[in-house]
């Protein structure tokens, strides 16, 4: 059994959410949510409520391994950094708990989750949702969770067990082997 804790990190929300695969193969929902540090808190503040917020969530869900989202263009060079620094006590967090800790693109997430590189948020969700079976009445996660779901359901799609539970990047840098159409039907299951 594989039990992935993905992470979307973020200075004034994260989201997470843990997914794990069944010894049958199974994928089962554990749980999700997100960390909102006060809006008036300092920078600092915040990343300390984010970084013990994400302690707390490993503690509590004990996943096999984390997964969190690479950086990515297109910020202005501010949010850019406070998006690294936020990234930062996130990693930090997995790396204290033990844990090996895997980056993925959010492009890639979304190809292997939405079918698209650049699928809506809207779009994710509803892939995340489909993938997971969630019922109609089951609560909505938040876009930031949902995305880290998404991260908890590519990595999972992409890791070999025994192997892929050592700590290293399974994204573009240093990737043990590329993405295939079987990796992604995998995943997305019976339409």
């Amino acid at each position: 059994m594989i039990r992935m804790l993905g992470v979307d990190p973020g200075s004034r929300v994260a989201g997470w959410g843990v997914v794990e695969r069944t010894r049958q193969g199974a994928l089962r929902l554990v749980a999700w949510g997100t960390l909102r540090p006060r809006a008036d808190a300092s920078f600092p503040a915040r990343l300390r409520t984010i970084h013990e917020g994400l302690l707390e969530v490993l503690r509590a869900h004990a996943p096999t391994a984390v997964v969190v989202e690479e950086a990515f263009a297109g910020l202005n060079v501010r949010s850019a950094i406070k998006l690294g620094e936020a990234r930062a006590v996130c990693v930090l967090a997995a790396e204290l708990s033990g844990r090996p800790v895997h980056e993925l693109t959010p492009a890639l997430v979304k190809k292997v989750v939405a079918g698209h590189g650049q699928a809506s948020k809207d779009a994710v969700r509803a892939a995340v949702l489909r993938v997971l079976g969630a019922a109609a009445d089951d609560a909505v996660p938040p876009h930031d969770a949902a995305d880290a779901l998404a991260l908890a359901l590519a990595a999972i799609s992409r890791l070999d067990v025994p192997e892929a539970l050592r700590p290293g990047p399974i994204g573009r840098r240093g990737g043990r082997r590329r993405w295939t159409l079987e990796d992604i039907e995998r995943l997305r299951g019976p339409r």
